[in-house]
């Protein structure tokens, strides 16, 4: 049922739209997502470098979540705000609201994690949805809202009219939650399912602000609980903030449109495999650069290098050395950070300690600037 509200158009929540698990384009990035979130999972890192794919996946999960309702802050001033105390101030006044969104959409990442560590079935309850809230509104002046708490006035999210009573609120998300975990929705595939509450939270509507974050956040919840995601990985936020129009669209086909779940569903798993190749291919780069430190060691021991000063110096460097490129000049000035590695020898050594390990395909070294030969390891795949 729709009716207007001047040019508004309202849509009466109801729990019973049809889901087509078979429709080709959904179930092929079920399958796809599950898979490469298995592979993720399955590719074994040192925790410094986990936790630094974490910290660089939370904050774009942040950066979305706040950027599509209209936050201005960049990655890297949200990478400063995460990165200093909750007490000082990182922007200036003027930005202090941006500033306590960012801190407050990380504290919902991390209280998620940490509850679900401490209950891996925890359910997906109103109180937990309402800390959530509490959580993504904590200490910001937003107008007729009040955090963890329904709200008891009428809203519009975008050219949408949500339920408009105190009243429906209340009985929709009691109808939500008992939709969410009882069959059929709790026997479908984790990612639709999650997908899917999703749609039917932002569609209630049930806070005065904060919303659109809660919802992702929910979504984030279902999938951590999956196991689909990690903490900060795999944020939908990114993707929703990159195609805002599309996501719109998308929201509305479903409410107004004829084809039930499957299109909001689909739109979204297609957006999660994009954002899972994108973190499996962090994970194999960072994977890469550990072999080939290991196979680069290896080669050391070959030419009996290893013990030796040059092998010292050779193997420092070789540690530092990423999947940057730098500027051999740089190290022949001792200005650049891997230099320290040659601190104390001649350029003529310098110069032989990297011919040596040009020749030994460590390195390229052209047009004066050196990578490390990460190449060298597709020997090794199947």
């Amino acid at each position: 049922m729709t009716d207007k509200v001047g040019d508004m158009p309202e849509w009466e929540v109801t729990f019973d739209l049809d889901l087509d698990l078979q429709d080709a384009v959904l179930n092929r990035a079920l399958i796809e997502a599950t898979a490469l979130a298995r592979a993720i999972h399955g590719l074994p890192l040192p925790p410094a470098v986990r936790a630094r794919l974490n910290r660089l996946n939370i904050i774009r999960a942040v950066h979305g979540t706040t950027g599509i309702e209209g936050s201005t802050l960049s990655e890297e001033e949200v990478g400063q705000i995460l990165g200093s105390a909750s007490a000082g101030r990182v922007l200036p006044m003027a930005r202090a609201r941006e500033e306590q969104e960012a801190r407050n959409a990380a504290s919902v990442l991390e209280f998620v994690s940490a509850t679900l560590r401490a209950e891996p079935d925890r359910p997906l309850d109103e109180a937990m949805i309402c800390r959530i809230h509490e959580l993504t509104t904590l200490g910001i002046d937003y107008p007729n809202n009040e955090p963890g708490k329904y709200r008891s006035h009428a809203v519009t999210a975008g050219d949408y009219v949500p339920p408009r009573s105190a009243s429906d609120v209340r009985r929709l998300m009691g109808l939500f939650v008992r939709w969410l975990n009882t069959p059929p929705a709790s026997n479908w595939p984790p990612i639709a399912r999650a997908i899917a509450a999703h749609f039917y939270f932002i569609s209630v509507h049930p806070f005065g602000d904060g919303n659109g974050r809660t919802a992702r956040s929910l979504e984030s919840f279902l999938l951590y609980q999956a196991k689909v995601n990690a903490l900060g990985f795999y944020s939908l936020a990114n993707f929703y903030y990159r195609n805002r129009a599309s996501y719109v669209e998308r929201l509305d086909d479903v409410r107004f449109g004829a084809g039930g779940l499957t299109s909001f569903v689909s739109f979204a798993a297609e957006g999660l495999v994009d954002e899972l190749r994108a973190s499996f291919d962090e994970v194999l780069a960072e994977a890469t650069l550990i072999a080939f430190r290991d196979y680069a060691r290896e080669q050391l021991d070959a030419t009996g290098k290893s013990g030796t000063p040059a092998g010292t110096r050779l193997t420092k460097f070789l540690t530092m050395l990423g999947r940057d490129v730098i500027d051999f000049a740089a190290i022949r000035r001792r200005t650049h950070p891997y230099s320290q590695a040659f601190l104390g020898v001649s350029d003529k050594t310098l110069t032989r300690d990297m011919e040596f390990l040009k020749t030994h395909n460590l390195i390229d070294r052209s047009d004066g600037k050196i990578r490390a030969r990460l190449d060298v390891m597709d020997q090794f795949k199947d």
